[in-house]
């Protein structure tokens, strides 16, 4: 079975020889390659090298051509993004460029295909799904509406917004969401599948009702029926935190996958998900993938998965994993997904 054959599978809900290994694996890959996120980031030739190498490393299922995944969107329309030179930070959004909402109108509509850094990202992923993309599945970052617009805005005050200005709101997501398809659209039209990265959105950062009042209308009204009909079939919405309180709203949005980050209800989201055929991706904790020693990594893995037996429509993974990150605790979650398989 391909990697792509596998991801397929499991996406339809249909049995796999294994689960698809899909860490989360972004700034990590500069260091795979010896060199800073900032370097990285901004270097085709260099982004390519980093995502090969993650591919020989961890042989994972799905590559995601994606490195400071909140900044590429937001630059490309104004805002200023402050990298830091060969130091292994990843690079981040300076500040807003829109105070309050007569601003709205002088947003610039990034294009894809000249704009920022975006052409960088489509181009490298471009590549990778000619060379690649016959067996492995190659996914495009793109960055969520809800996410888009606090760095357009600023979060506190896209916040604050929500209950003293919900059309300010509606207008910037809406404007976010024109931005986040576009990008997707970009990567569709030269054959990489769209994944949508929005943790901004998490309750950990916005409460439910932000997600069910804002959230949720702008993928299920905007983002996702237009990503559908561009032709995207797989449209995985990855939230980070303990998304549990939104699952509901989660699976309102119409999202093909979603993401069971650490601390979410893994068993609630296992059957709610099978439910309603949605396949979602289980997720080891990054700061355990970070700080353990390999064999207590794979024994939380093995933990895991056995919360997983007999169950399709999953994959599993890890969370966001560290630039500086031992690779040998990456290589201890595919090692206890091999032994899942074969046991």
């Amino acid at each position: 079975m391909t990697k792509r054959e596998r991801v397929e599978k499991a996406l339809a809900f249909e049995p796999v020889d294994k689960l698809p290994f899909v860490p989360a694996v972004y700034e990590h890959k500069a260091r795979l390659v010896g060199r800073s996120p900032s370097e990285v980031c901004r270097s085709a030739d260099l982004l390519l090298e980093a995502l090969e190498r993650e591919l020989a490393v961890y042989d994972p299922d799905v590559l995601t051509v994606g490195l400071d995944v909140y900044n590429v969107e937001a630059e490309a329309a104004g805002c200023e993004v402050r990298y830091f030179g060969r130091e292994p930070d990843v690079p981040a959004v300076a500040g807003p460029v829109l105070a309050g909402p007569d601003g709205i109108g002088r947003l610039r509509r990034p294009d894809p295909a000249a704009d920022g850094r975006m052409p960088l990202f489509v181009d490298v992923a471009a590549r990778l799904a000619r060379e690649r993309g016959r067996d492995l599945v190659v996914r495009g970052a793109v960055t969520g509406p809800f996410s888009l617009a606090c760095a357009l805005t600023g979060t506190e005050e896209l916040l604050v917004a929500t209950v003293e200005d919900p059309g300010f709101v509606r207008q910037i997501l809406a404007f976010a969401s024109a931005v986040s398809v576009d990008f997707g659209r970009a990567f569709l039209e030269r054959g990489v599948e769209p994944v949508l990265f929005d943790s901004k959105a998490s309750p950990g950062a916005a409460s439910p009702r932000v997600f069910r009042d804002f959230v949720r209308p702008a993928y299920r009204d905007l983002v996702f029926p237009a990503l559908r009909a561009a032709g995207a079939r797989m449209l995985p919405l990855i939230i980070g935190g303990d998304t549990t309180p939104i699952l509901e709203d989660l699976l309102a949005t119409g999202a093909g996958q979603l993401l069971c980050d650490a601390g979410a209800d893994l068993d609630l989201f296992a059957r709610r998900c099978a439910e309603e055929k949605r396949a979602f991706r289980a997720s080891v904790d990054a700061r355990l993938v970070h700080t353990a020693r390999p064999g207590r990594v794979r024994e939380e893995a093995r933990g895991v998965l056995g919360r997983l037996v007999g169950r399709t429509g999953v994959l599993f993974g890890c969370g966001v994993v560290a630039y500086d990150c031992d690779p040998r605790n990456v290589l201890a979650l595919r090692e206890a997904r091999d032994e899942f398989a074969r046991s």
